[in-house]
């Protein structure tokens, strides 16, 4: 069965080090678009391990 997540984005484990604006950077996603993925997710204390989903971007 597939999440919303893995149906409409893919899910990154963070790596120390790693911040919402560098993964937008790297995924080419407003950070505003991955807090909105994320909803429970504690923005100002990512940790190693923890998994979030990064949506995709759509381009028409």
């Amino acid at each position: 069965m597939q999440t919303a997540c893995t149906k409409f984005g893919i899910i990154h484990t963070v790596d120390e080090g790693d911040t919402l604006y560098l993964l937008g950077k790297k995924y080419n996603v407003k950070v505003s678009s991955i807090i909105y993925a994320n909803p429970c997710l504690a923005i100002y204390n990512l940790q190693p391990g923890d998994q979030i989903c990064i949506p995709r971007v759509c381009v028409s």
